[in-house]
């Protein structure tokens, strides 16, 4: 922990556990044995040791709820632990303080370090003035000695140094490297008092009680938290009696009772690295209840312990995933703008696709929300100043972002495409987002694009973007937008659309020039059934963002053409020609051509990526052969499609193979 920020999220996220585990030891109090009554607080040791994560939700909201408040509270500040637009992120549970407060929250924060600091010197000193105290004490009578050695002999356990000490109420175990077992001075010890105090010898009770006084030092301005370990240790307690109750027989249980009885109003001491058989009147009351009922706990109960303590734990330690529809999403008020880019910041993108999806949908439906979350943290401020300014000068609800003229006209329920995604050197990717618009403005900046017959254009815009990790995926626009006037999302996928290739290679032979080229769609699922009566199946276009998204499919198009470069007399002897053209599995492959071909105006494709075609030879021909193909193409986890190595292609004159260009690698 490194800010206030921070240890309110974990403070709160540890109370919440702790609320929820009281609960269920409340509901389950007469079923669970004092074993299980102790373990289950194992959910909240680790839920202590483990910090939150801010992109999850333990029980409640609570990382978006603090991010709120810091972003509101530090907009007026200069603070040198926290900003505004700096998320929250905790990577340790002990607080760090790396430079000198300088605002409120930075003092807040000092004021919690030196707390801490101050409760374990505490801690230290109670314990240092209690060992002092021992070496005060005097050894053990023989006659203690021997009953100490009476009882580790009968049970199997291990003795430690005693000492007698005058004006102590009850016995308890010091101490964990040198532990000591300490006696009142005063009167005889029973032996189950010194079977319970060395059971906790045997457990190791002693570092246990070190540990929960640290954690509890750490929350020092939580009294929830000092309550919740006081319940600890009195659960410790608890599970030593039955420990003890296990080794005991009839009469003997009863005269345990009695003797906690006696103990009943009783000083007791509670330092760290101390376990005593007393502690306080309510809680012998407890523990008496819970001898009442020993050996009375339903069968199997054992097995349910384990599954209740695992159904905890997976909410409180993993958390639950955060929502992103509704409000959220799409503040309504300036008042609800805080809260939504506390969102963006604690909320990344975890996929190259999620990058994607939720900056597209942004750019749809003009939500500086959307690309708030897909935009690097030093974008935030920016987007922010700008929806807060459509909202207040404009009149737009808060979360509208301006998007510029080019994607004034978006076709929203046509969606988007991702065409042309490459990794690059530098771990980035880049690619084109691709959308329908309905109609474009016209260049001289009056009014709508129109064509001689007074018809508004439509078409499609591509942004080039380029995608990296910072803090999550994040995009960026790379480029202005190319528009394609009458052309739909798939048309531009053609040669002559002008829109960039992703490899691209041409060849020349002895019996023309082949060139090659590749282009590949992504998509991410974006299509939902129609709300209402659909007797027809209607889907309709996804605005919910996937910030978590993978790619549902990659649809790789090729294209080939071919220019003949043979000579008036090779011309002159063909009548018809013909390509083929063969994907390679690896680099020097050999190429597989299937020969599929006639002397007819042709063409064909095979779902293995193989393609061709064929043509007449007239005095009309161009000397070109066209041809392209498209097949699916499976995408890996890193989010890149498995295209393949590279391409072969076979000319044919007259049926006869004439020449076969390979083509490695299509750059």
């Amino acid at each position: 922990m490194t800010n206030i920020w921070e240890f309110l999220v974990q403070t709160l996220a540890v109370s919440l556990v702790a609320v929820l585990l009281l609960v269920a030891k409340g509901l389950l109090a007469d079923k669970l044995s004092p074993r299980w009554q102790y373990g289950v607080w194992g959910v909240l040791a680790l839920r202590l040791l483990l910090p939150v994560s801010m992109g999850r939700n333990v029980l409640l909201p609570v990382p978006l709820w603090v991010e709120t408040l810091k972003g509101m509270a530090e907009r007026g500040l200069n603070s040198a632990y926290s900003a505004v637009y700096t998320p929250l992120s905790i990577q340790w549970p002990f607080p760090i303080m790396e430079t000198r407060p300088q605002s409120v929250t930075d003092w807040l924060f000092a004021v919690y370090v030196v707390g801490v600091v101050v409760s374990l010197l505490w801690y230290l000193v109670s314990y240092l003035r209690l060992r002092m105290i021992l070496r005060r004490g005097s050894p053990v009578s023989e006659q203690v000695q021997v009953s100490i050695q009476s009882v580790c002999t009968r049970y199997g356990l291990r003795p430690c140094r005693a000492v007698a000490v005058s004006g102590l109420p009850s016995a308890f175990v010091c101490g964990v490297l040198r532990p000591v077992l300490v006696l009142p001075a005063d009167g005889e010890i029973d032996e189950k008092v010194l079977l319970h105090e060395l059971l906790h010898l045997k457990h190791q009770d002693a570092l246990q009680s070190i540990a929960w006084c640290i954690l509890c030092a750490l929350h020092w301005c939580n009294p929830f938290v000092h309550y919740v370990c006081d319940r600890i240790g009195n659960d410790m307690e608890s599970l030593c009696d039955q420990r003890v109750l296990e080794r005991l027989e009839g009469e003997e249980r009863r005269e345990y009772g009695g003797i906690l009885l006696s103990m009943a109003n009783d000083r007791y001491p509670r330092a760290p690295g101390t376990t005593s058989v007393s502690n306080g009147g309510r809680n012998i009351a407890r523990r008496i209840d819970a001898i009442v009922r020993f050996k009375k706990y339903p069968r199997g109960m054992g097995l349910v312990s384990v599954c209740v303590a695992v159904v905890l734990a997976v909410p409180v330690l993993m958390g639950t995933a955060a929502s992103y529809s509704g409000n959220i999403c799409r503040p309504n008020a300036t008042s609800e703008l805080n809260r939504a880019m506390a969102m963006t910041r604690i909320q990344r993108c975890s996929t190259v696709a999620g990058a994607l999806d939720t900056y597209a949908k942004g750019l749809m439906y003009e939500n500086g929300i959307y690309i708030a979350m897909a935009s690097p943290l030093s974008r935030h401020s920016e987007l922010e100043a700008e929806m807060r300014y459509n909202a207040e000068a404009d009149g737009w609800v808060a979360y509208h972002l301006g998007v510029g003229d080019e994607l004034q006209y978006l076709l929203q329920n046509d969606g988007y495409r991702v065409y042309n995604l490459e990794l690059q050197p530098d771990g980035s990717y880049t690619a084109l987002l691709v959308f329908s618009v309905s109609s474009f403005l016209n260049p001289d900046g009056e009014g709508l694009w129109r064509n001689e017959e007074g018809e508004s254009y439509a078409g499609s815009v591509a942004i080039p973007v380029t995608v990296w990790q910072e803090d999550g995926w994040v995009v960026r626009e790379s480029g202005k937008p190319l528009q394609f006037l009458g052309l739909s999302l798939y048309q531009i996928l053609t040669p002559d659309a002008g829109l960039p290739w992703l490899k691209y290679d041409d060849e020349t032979g002895k019996s023309g020039t082949v060139t090659v080229g590749v282009q590949t769609q992504y998509t991410v699922s974006n299509s939902v059934q129609s709300s209402g009566f659909n007797p027809f199946g209607w889907t309709t276009f996804d605005e919910t963002i996937k910030p978590d998204a993978k790619f549902e499919s990659c649809n790789e198009s090729t294209y080939v053409e071919y220019h003949f470069e043979g000579d008036a007399e090779q011309r002159n002897d063909l009548s018809y020609a013909a390509m083929e053209i063969a994907p390679l599995d690896a680099p020097g492959a050999e190429p597989i051509f299937s020969g599929r071909i006639d002397s007819g105006d042709s063409g064909w494709s095979s779902s293995d990526g193989t393609a061709g075609c064929s043509r007449p030879v007239t005095s009309e021909w161009d000397g070109t052969l066209t041809s392209g193909s498209g097949s699916g193409a499976d995408v890996t986890k890193g989010g890149l499609a498995q295209l393949p190595a590279g391409y072969a292609v076979r000319i044919y004159w007259n049926g006869e193979a004439v020449e076969d260009f390979i083509f490695g690698e299509v750059d």
